[in-house]
């Protein structure tokens, strides 16, 4: 079984993981915990908020201090990465609601899925291959996961709900849940509540309120998830990375690059084929596969940064 390394590393690759990360984040259907399997740190990551968790639970613990700064430290750059990378992507690919971004827009939407299908594609079978020794039940784990996405993107809540102080903690709950788990997206959940133009907008400076119940929620979230998610990794290793690999397969469903409408506040059907070819131009269908290549080169890139910094 392969294993993720846990040696410390040097800053900017950490910042630089945020970077990647964050950026994941901000796209519908991506996962920052996507990124961090393909790049190997995932184990990392979760174990790293426990620590920081359990140390304020126990009232700071002087002889923990040495672990929880390293796992300070290790979460501070890589959150400063994700902070700086969600702002600069949002901006580029939302854009304030007059000027719509490079993802809301019908000519440049199916390139942007189109390059993360292709990435999460490329990038399934990294929680798979931590599973040791696969058999039926891991199979069946993997469906299940892939069943639940599927479940979760044909469930939508009506728009008007979504603004409300209630609803924006209880998106910062689910969001940061979802941010945390491969395949499972932390801007698609907000889509799906109607919050998600409103919370990017809200962090480009149109208001901050929405993102101060949005933050209450998340931390809510982390108290509750994580330590959750660190027991099953800890203890049930196999069985939690097959269904992490069902996750990821189902998030499939929602970066199809072809949809109805791109710019809207909530979640928009996918298109089949006779309607692709029917709506858009030969020369457009082609650039989309091209980006579907790029997403799959930069998976194979992200796997070599991971190799590069475990030699």
């Amino acid at each position: 079984m392969r294993t993720e390394k846990s040696e410390t590393r040097t800053w900017p690759n950490i910042f630089g993981f945020g970077l990647l990360m964050g950026a994941a984040d901000a796209v519908p259907g991506v996962s920052g915990g996507t990124v961090a399997l393909i790049i190997g740190i995932y184990q990392k990551f979760i174990s790293s908020i426990s620590t920081c968790l359990d140390f304020t639970k126990n009232l700071f613990p002087s002889e923990s201090k040495s672990v929880f700064f390293s796992a300070f430290n290790f979460l501070f750059l890589l959150g400063c990465g994700m902070l700086c990378s969600y702002y600069i992507v949002t901006k580029i690919l939302i854009g304030p609601e007059d000027s719509p971004g490079l993802l809301r827009q019908d000519t440049t939407g199916p390139y942007i899925f189109s390059f993360f299908f292709g990435l999460v594609l490329f990038s399934i079978k990294e929680p798979w291959n931590l599973v040791s020794t696969p058999n039926f039940k891991h199979y069946f784990l993997a469906a299940v996961g892939v069943l639940i996405v599927f479940i979760y993107t044909n469930f939508t809540l009506e728009e008007s709900s979504g603004d409300s102080k209630a609803m924006l903690i209880v998106g910062g709950i689910l969001a940061l849940t979802a941010m945390l788990l491969p395949g499972v997206s932390g801007a698609l959940v907000l889509l799906t509540l109607g919050q998600y133009h409103s919370i990017a907008s809200s962090f480009h400076g149109g208001g901050l309120e929405p993102l101060i119940y949005l933050i209450l929620g998340g931390i809510i979230g982390l108290f509750t998830f994580v330590p959750f998610m660190q027991y099953m990794i800890s203890e049930y290793i196999d069985n939690t990375m097959a269904i992490l690999t069902g996750l990821m397969g189902g998030s499939l469903i929602t970066l199809w690059p072809w949809k109805e409408d791109y710019d809207i506040e909530g979640l928009s059907p996918n298109l089949g084929i006779s309607q692709i070819i029917d709506d858009f131009a030969l020369v457009s269908i082609i650039i989309t596969f091209l980006f579907f290549v790029g997403g799959i080169a930069a998976s194979y890139g992200l796997k070599q940064l991971e190799v590069k910094n475990e030699s």
